[in-house]
């Protein structure tokens, strides 16, 4: 089920931060004033809804980035059939003026400006029963909260921005200094903070898909996790972080917060079970007039013809990877399309119905009925990842239209943090049954890990199987601090037509965007870019 989200304009003077001051002179995003969208409870909530919109809005270029910016850089990513869409980020030969940078930097700061507006305002609309607004400001600031903590991690300390953009004068705000990434984590959990002792255990029916306490709780945990690792090393926020996920994880917790272990991996992702009881935060993206492009994943990582014969596989996954799964998990076939039956007109050397299979031993898949390579012999290419549900684009969609929602979190992603989290703190014994959990429903061997670093090992691994695709890979290696050994891993056949960059550590964050250092005198550069 989808929360059909229907976006009500709102007085927001900047989208993101300025390109240059005379960008923000153009008209503005909406004309209405805050008094008339803040007249009214309904007023206020469609304002709030229109926060969730701008993580959904048709400029799909920044869902791709975010993609590339959080699953291509490490030992298993190489080129997808038609070519490394994800070049340079994926040899890390990337620079400040990456069009993928600015995607996804100008996105959350929409988010944020529009969460702000909200937050700033929602008590206008019901006078003298201000409490009443808190529910709504919780949305905005859980919103807000989760924009920061994708920013934090992926660029370090950024402008704080945590009041309205009011009036082209508010320079201070506009041209806001870079912050210490600690001050953008204290932000972060006093957003999360909060939204969870403001919003409902969970949500049901209409509110399907909006935020609840349970997804705060999980985020939190999430952000200790992060914090106690690199670069902060903030230890004792591993306790925290266990704190956090044991009020989440047993029967009865997640009873209370509606939240489970699905028990078919692949019906996590079906379009028939969105918002499903796994599900711990999503973001839906469906065909309509409004957003005809919906969501582009499925066009730009599905292999050419799985579904509609026209996709374009820009990102390849090795098969050293595929080689981690054991043959039982029935992960593997559902996250690496390793072998279909081509859809669609006839392309790149395939008809309808031809048997495609992949071989690693050519490093290309090829077309069973005339044993050539689909689409290029010129260069080796990976698997391409499936991990979307498999349905065709809806009639009269864009060519890149899909209606798939954007998972952000599942509840395997608590479990293993909470397992991560407990090894960490010293409790071993607690965190290997949570780690089988997942195993088991991926109907893999259970782990007999015991030891500490064992056990460590096997959690990491875990969430590779069980995560990838799903923007987390890159964080996760750079809060382990294990970049340097994901890139010496790398070999060279995996990076088409460049070399491979060696480690440097002003690898560990991603520059900020040059467009941003230019137009912002109060912004400073990371380090060594």
């Amino acid at each position: 089920m989808k929360y059909h989200i229907k976006f009500s304009a709102m007085l927001i003077l900047a989208l993101g931060i300025a390109s240059c001051k005379d960008n923000l002179e153009e008209s503005p995003y909406s004309s209405l004033s805050k008094e008339v969208v803040f007249k009214d409870e309904d007023g206020l909530n469609q304002a709030t809804i229109g926060v969730y919109q701008a993580w959904t809005a048709p400029d799909f270029v920044d869902i791709s980035s975010r993609f590339i910016l959080t699953e291509s850089g490490h030992r298993y990513a190489t080129a997808g059939i038609l070519g490394s869409g994800a070049d340079p980020y994926y040899r890390f030969g990337h620079v400040s003026t990456s069009g993928a940078f600015e995607a996804v930097w100008s996105r959350f700061y929409k988010i944020i400006f529009r969460a702000n507006t909200v937050i700033d305002n929602a008590k206008l609309a019901v006078p003298g029963e201000e409490e009443e607004a808190d529910p709504y400001i919780a949305e905005a600031r859980f919103l807000r909260g989760y924009a920061y903590f994708n920013l934090v991690r992926l660029f370090g300390g950024v402008p704080l921005i945590l009041k309205e953009v009011t009036s082209l004068s508010d320079e201070d705000i506009i041209f806001a200094p870079k912050e210490t990434d600690v001050a953008v984590y204290d932000a972060i959990i006093a957003d999360l903070n909060f939204a969870e002792a403001n919003l409902p255990d969970s949500r049901g029916g209409a509110e399907l898909g909006r935020v609840s306490a349970g997804t705060a709780k999980a985020m939190l945990g999430k952000v200790y996790l992060t914090m106690a690792g690199k670069p902060l090393n903030k230890t004792e926020n591993y306790q925290k972080a266990v704190d956090k996920f044991a009020e989440l994880v047993g029967p009865v917790n997640e009873e209370k917060y509606d939240f489970e272990l699905i028990p078919n991996f692949a019906e996590v992702f079906s379009l028939d079970n969105e918002r499903n009881r796994e599900i711990v935060l999503s973001f839906g993206y469906f065909v309509n007039s409004s957003n005809p492009n919906g969501n582009i994943l499925p066009f730009n990582l599905f292999p050419a013809g799985l579904v509609n014969g026209d996709e374009q596989t820009n990102y390849g996954l090795t098969y050293d990877f595929y080689k981690l799964f054991e043959k039982t998990d029935t992960r593997r076939p559902f996250t690496l399309v390793d072998r279909y039956v081509f859809t669609g007109g006839a392309r790149a050397g395939a008809q309808e119905g031809d048997s495609i299979i992949y071989s690693p031993t050519i490093g290309n898949y090829i077309i069973k009925r005339t044993n050539a390579s689909l689409a290029h012999d010129d260069f080796k290419y990976g698997i391409a990842y499936g991990k979307l549900a498999r349905v065709p684009r809806p009639a009269g969609a864009a060519v890149q239209g899909y209606s798939a929602d954007l998972i952000e979190m599942r509840f395997s992603d608590v479990l293993l943090s909470y397992a991560e989290a407990l090894v960490e703190t010293g409790k071993t014994a607690l965190a290997l049954p949570i780690l089988n959990r997942v195993r088991a429903r991926a109907k893999a061997t259970a782990s007999k890990a015991t030891a500490a670093a064992a056990l460590r090992t096997a959690i990491r691994a875990e969430r590779r199987l069980e995560l990838t695709g799903e923007m987390t890979t890159v964080f996760d290696i750079r809060r382990w601090g294990t970049l340097q050994q994901e890139i010496a891993a790398m070999s060279e056949d995996q990076i088409v037509d460049n070399v491979l960059i060696p480690y440097s550590p002003r690898l560990e964050l991603y520059p900020i965007p040059q467009s941003q250092i230019d137009a912002n005198p109060n912004l400073r550069q990371n380090d060594g870019w």
